[in-house]
């Protein structure tokens, strides 16, 4: 894959020199007719950029939380200028199934239809984009809008990704993740074992863990020596310098998509001391960057106390910090090229991470809680509509497509089932979505503002939590409320077309009822 523009004709230069070679040839209206977009956009459309973040939990923000230990001022201006989502929830999870939805805005939940990918994790959902499912840069690309995408996530960068890629007009990817996380490609100069001693809890020493933190430790002492060449640095300065370019091609799309937050917590010094001391943790000498064997771990089988886990959720708001720094001088560059007042800028993540909540440090479908499923979510108009302003609709990742389409006047494509929320700005409701619903792994999950409900897809055991009197979600009340666990039951069976599947390590093996 190009690590730049793709070589030879973009589409916008084929449509041109195709209006040019056709007259050459004699062929007038008809051969403009045939290189012309295949698909209308509106006259005045608006260019969209979109960021998305991984990791990323609603809490640790502040427009979300005053009192977040991580420090963003940019995302709180951004949220001042936007219509913040109070209670956006994933359609599906994790990184994934969650990128699909994004880019194609059709729901993944409740993964009835999945098998397992080579290069790809094992486990419901894990599948690339299928061949019938539309993408938004070609629908986009078809009504002549530039496309440019740059990343770091190991899955878009991967193989199973490509037919997206191949729809961009600029597709920039950074190796900085990808070189030592999850491509199946071990990394050629690892770091020796003594380099890593520093980041490894004791109960990870014998894990998968002591690979991947050697290869990190390996290509950072080659490749990352300032904080600008960290991996968040790298994608949003590529978002920062395609703009120079996009600005004489508009309308145009750019998505800005970064692999931070997620783990390691490895954040500049700088940000790691700035989040708080790491005195009096229970491993002294150890910065735990790595605190779990992924997905996750139970805190008491990593054997971490109290000051530990505090001083893991102060490295993952070091890492929040410092994304919302380079989110900040993407839209200052915005700003300096005169295009805000011309762009939708629209801001998601694709899941949390759960940081000693539940015993729990990572992700765990079974334990898919506030602290997974709550994620931030915003919208800028360019026009300022709606700025400030919040709501409680439950905004989900099949939403972005239809929605950046909507604004640059282009018809979405009948397999989008995700909701149109640019009709919110102009004084419009979209469709009624009175609970959320979603799945991880073979779990799946709903809630509305008062209830949350998680249950393995077979049902074998069903969890509801009060959020009114216990917003932490802390003690299952299934027991007390079971006409309530048979109505949400009944909402996730209905959601799921009828029946809900159960899964097998070879992928879905039967339904059930409702």
């Amino acid at each position: 894959m190009s690590t730049g523009s793709r070589r030879g004709f973009t589409r916008r230069r084929l449509l041109e020199a195709g209006g040019a070679g056709a007259a050459a040839l004699g062929l007038g209206a008809c051969g403009d007719d045939y290189f012309s977009p295949k698909t209308p956009r509106g006259k005045d459309a608006p260019n969209t950029l979109l960021i998305v973040t991984d990791s990323t939990r609603a809490d640790y923000i502040g427009a979300y939380n005053p009192k977040s230990l991580a420090k963003t001022p940019n995302l709180d201006a951004l949220s001042r200028d936007s219509l913040t989502f109070r209670t956006a929830v994933p359609e599906a999870m994790p990184t994934g199934p969650a990128r699909r939805a994004i880019l194609t805005g059709v729901r993944s939940f409740p993964f009835r239809n999945s098998v397992p990918t080579p290069g790809l994790p094992v486990g419901p959902g894990w599948i690339g984009i299928q061949d019938f499912q539309p993408i938004v840069t070609e629908v986009m690309g078809e009504a002549g809008i530039e496309t440019a995408y740059c990343t770091d996530n190991p899955f878009l960068i991967g193989p199973r990704f490509g037919n997206f890629r191949r729809t961009l007009d600029e597709v920039r990817p950074s190796y900085s993740q990808g070189a030592y996380r999850f491509l199946n490609k071990p990394f050629k100069r690892p770091a020796p074992r003594s380099a890593i001693e520093k980041y490894l809890l004791p109960a990870l020493s014998d894990s998968v863990e002591v690979g991947r933190l050697r290869s990190m430790a390996g290509w950072n002492s080659i490749y990352r020596r300032r904080d600008t060449q960290y991996p968040t640095a790298r994608v949003m300065r590529s978002g920062i310098n395609l703009l120079d370019d996009l600005k004489k091609k508009r309308p145009f799309f750019l998505g800005v998509d970064a692999f931070d937050p997620h783990e390691p917590l490895d954040a500049p010094q700088a940000f790691q001391l700035a989040a708080g001391s790491p005195k009096g943790i229970q491993l002294e000498g150890i910065t735990p960057i790595q605190p779990f064997e992924v997905p996750y771990s139970w805190a008491v089988d990593v054997d971490v106390d109290d000051p530990t886990i505090q001083r893991v959720r102060e490295l993952y708001a070091a890492e929040v910090t410092f994304v919302d720094e380079w989110i900040g001088r993407l839209m200052n560059e915005l700003a300096d090229q005169k295009l805000l007042d011309e762009t939708v800028v629209y801001y998601i993540s694709d899941h949390g991470l759960t940081l000693g909540e539940n015993g729990i440090l990572g992700k765990h479908g079974a334990r898919a809680q506030w602290h997974i499923y709550h994620v931030p979510c915003m919208i800028r108009h360019p026009e300022g509509k709606l700025a400030g302003q919040t709501s409680d609709y439950f905004a989900s990742t099949h939403d972005v497509s239809p929605t950046l389409l909507s604004f640059m006047g282009v018809r979405r494509p009948g397999l989008m089932d995700g909701e149109d929320l640019s009709v919110l700005f102009d004084g419009k409701l979209p469709p009624d979505r009175p609970w959320f619903t979603s799945c991880y792994d073979n779990y799946v999950l709903t809630g509305d503002q008062d209830w949350f409900f998680i249950s393995d897809s077979e049902g074998r055991r069903k969890r509801l939590y009060d959020k009114r009197s216990d917003p932490l979600e802390l003690r299952d009340v299934a027991a007390q409320h079971p006409e309530i666990v048979d109505r949400l039951w009944r909402v996730l069976a209905d959601e799921a077309g009828g029946t809900l599947p159960q899964f097998a390590p070879s992928g879905a093996k039967t339904v059930i009822g409702g």
